[in-house]
């Protein structure tokens, strides 16, 4: 039976991939920094095992057995170098020892036409380290989750009376359990290196993504457009990052309604101010 190591397996995309997994039938270990979770009513398919990407503590056990590996780990601000490069590079050597058959590492959209984003070189940094190892690999690229956008824009609600944002970038969400059926689907063929980007069904400025939000929500504040000079900003503003491998169906107005009970015809009434 093939056994399956998510990493990251606690959070938003694991949390949408761990059950898909066990329905097709896999072995799957939920890699995570925290303690085990399951119970005497989980799964028989489903394992824990609590490991550090940033430190390594615990990678040797995660990794024990696995023919797969699915790494969607992600990182704070603080650790972003020691998580998605640093421990990528830790895991892969530990695969390859372990004689692990594929790694499927899930990547973002458009990192290397925005190579100026601090964020972003890391990422592609990450792929590097695949490239230049020894491991089957396949790397899939999703564009930014529903839930992603929605906790930024709750960051920028921060700010009292207004939402003080950049409206004007370009964004093409994508739903978390789209990406995880996107996964499975791979996990079943044989890797491939780089493949076809998978994205949400829509590209929206920041500011429209924003406008729909805040309807959803029942909060009426001016948008306030915040204007970054960086060269890596006027990449999101053009929509460099912006991929035409539409595959996700559910839109973001679709996403709200069932998050948050708002009303897929929405219209968009709030003030931008440019």
């Amino acid at each position: 039976m093939t056994r399956v190591l998510v990493t990251g397996g606690s959070g938003g995309l694991g949390y949408e991939l761990v059950p898909r997994l066990v329905a097709a039938g896999y072995t799957t270990r939920i890699m995570s920094r925290c303690a085990s979770k399951l119970d005497a009513q989980s799964s028989p398919l489903l394992e824990w095992v609590q490991a550090d990407m940033a430190a390594g503590a615990g990678l040797d056990n995660a990794v024990h057995d696995v023919d797969v590996i699915v790494n969607a780990a992600t990182s704070s601000v603080k650790n972003e170098r020691a998580v998605d490069v640093d421990g990528t590079r830790r895991l892969l050597e530990l695969s390859s020892r372990a004689n692990v058959s594929h790694f499927l590492h899930v990547s973002i959209t458009g990192i290397d036409q925005i190579p100026t984003f601090p964020y972003y070189k890391l990422k592609l940094e990450a792929e590097e380290v695949l490239k230049q190892g020894n491991m089957p690999y396949s790397i899939l690229r999703a564009s930014m989750f529903h839930s992603l956008i929605d906790l930024f824009l709750q960051m920028f609600a921060r700010v009292p009376l207004v939402l003080l944002m950049p409206s004007d970038f370009q964004v093409q969400p994508m739903d978390t359990g789209e990406a995880a059926d996107a996964i499975v689907r791979q996990i079943a063929a044989a890797p491939a290196g780089m493949l076809p980007d998978i994205t949400g069904p829509q590209v929206l400025n920041a500011g429209e993504a924003a406008k729909l939000w805040q309807q959803a929500r029942r909060m009426r504040r001016p948008i306030i457009r915040l204007p970054l000079p960086f060269d890596w900003a006027k990449g999101f503003r053009q929509g460099r990052q912006v991929s035409q491998n539409k595959v996700g169906k559910i839109t973001w107005a679709d996403w709200l309604q069932r998050t948050y009970g708002a009303p897929n015809h929405a219209q968009l009434t709030q003030k931008v101010t440019p």
